[in-house]
């Protein structure tokens, strides 16, 4: 405590509290008044004596301090808790509302989900290293020069390359400034199919996990935390060819195409999957196709069983090593491959080519067999969902097991 006089002016400073003491002289009688503030309002208080007056200052002092000033209007239990709130702030810079302000609302944030050292001391774990500074467009092209590197297959790498180099174009700021908000407008705005922006947000996605996989971003970062679910759903039709369409199509096709069109037509593997496909991928005394991670769409491995109708077209097809498709771009090949003149062709031509037919012909004809969704999901390498909306179609248990029954025709 102090007292320091400025004029006739005294003041009483403690605790952080300042009292003012000055003289003034009423009716002839000099007298001393207190002035000072409690509860945001300012108190005067006045004494005959200075003596009396600092004492008074001292009391005002040490009843604020205390919380049992009258001017608080505290109960002695509220008044206790005061004092206690005092202490405990001892350190901090910072006034008794604005802290209890920030944590009511950091309360309600919660919802009674954690508590709020529990969520403190999270964040500083996961915050503990610093994380290295690093722009979306750097990050993207660290990104892209690993996919390279790792094998990824081109198909991939161009998936990456759409949707990454878009995002790095909007976003020319570090990758620790990104959030759930400016991604969910990004896409929002982007000038696409649904679908199309559903394979962007799965890219960011994974984009995001590789950071923190890289330690450029802190672990459960997330950007994609309330983001609209776009859907995969595909419009139109779902395309099928019938037993005689396959048929057609197996006796129009020569040795160099033949495989994709039994593949896909009998193990439900992706036109690109099949292009990339050797043969020690196959394993004929094991029965099953093996999709390397690099070689499927997803980056997933996956193992497919292959169907007894399936292996006789394959044992006459087998090469110990090497490529099973030889021709560029299969689709286009498809009519040239089957040949340019015959009856078979023609047949062909006049039939169409039906994009992902095959695929869809799998799948449907082996949920019709198996009844089992998921099974086929895990074969196909998609989820549930997009094997019911985008490839299943109903099919007859009947017609499931005549696909499944198409052979070799077997020279007379």
């Amino acid at each position: 405590m102090k007292a320091e006089t400025s004029s006739d002016v005294t003041e009483i400073k403690k605790n952080g509290i300042s009292v003012r003491i000055r003289p003034t002289i009423k009716s002839g009688t000099t007298y001393f008044v207190l002035d000072y503030r409690a509860s945001g309002k300012r108190k005067l208080v006045w004494r005959s004596s200075l003596e009396d007056a600092k004492a008074a200052a001292n009391q005002a002092i040490e009843k604020i301090t205390e919380g049992q000033a009258e001017v608080l209007n505290l109960t002695s239990a509220d008044a206790h808790a005061y004092t206690r709130f005092r202490a405990a702030l001892q350190g901090i810079e910072k006034e008794i509302d604005e802290v209890a302000r920030e944590y009511a609302e950091a309360y309600h944030l919660l919802g009674g989900r954690a508590g709020i050292v529990e969520v403190a001391r999270d964040w500083l774990k996961r915050h503990a290293v610093e994380l290295p500074v690093v722009t979306v467009a750097d990050a993207v092209a660290l990104l892209k020069t690993q996919a390279e590197t790792d094998g990824k297959s081109d198909h991939r790498q161009k998936q990456l390359a759409a949707a990454l180099d878009a995002f790095a174009l909007a976003f020319t700021r570090e990758v620790q400034t990104i959030t759930p908000k400016l991604v969910a407008d990004y896409l929002m705005a982007l000038p696409l199919r649904e679908r199309t922006k559903r394979n962007h947000r799965d890219t960011i996605g994974f984009f995001n996990r590789w950071l923190i996989l890289r330690g450029y971003l802190a672990k459960g970062t997330d950007w994609l935390d309330g983001v609209q679910n776009y859907t995969a759903r595909k419009l139109g039709e779902i395309s099928t060819y019938s037993a005689d369409d396959m048929r057609r199509l197996i006796a129009a096709a020569d040795a160099r195409i033949l495989p994709l069109i039994v593949i896909g037509g009998f193990a439900g593997l992706r036109h690109a999957e099949i292009a990339r496909l050797d043969w020690q991928d196959i394993d004929l005394d094991e029965n099953f196709i093996e999709v390397k991670a690099s070689n499927a769409k997803t980056d997933t491995r996956r193992i497919i069983p292959i169907k007894p109708n399936l292996k006789k077209f394959l044992e006459k097809l087998v090469k110990k090593s090497g490529p099973v498709i030889t021709v560029v771009n299969t689709t286009k090949q498809l009519l040239k491959a089957a040949g340019a003149t015959g009856d078979a062709a023609k047949e062909i031509e006049a039939m169409g080519w039906k994009h992902n037919a095959l695929r869809h012909t799998y799948i449907s004809a082996r949920v019709a067999e198996s009844g089992d969704v998921p099974r086929v999901a895990d074969e196909a390498g998609n989820s549930p969902q997009v094997i019911r909306t985008n490839y299943l179609k109903r099919m007859r248990p009947a017609a499931a097991a005549e696909w499944f029954s198409i052979e070799p025709v077997v020279p007379k």
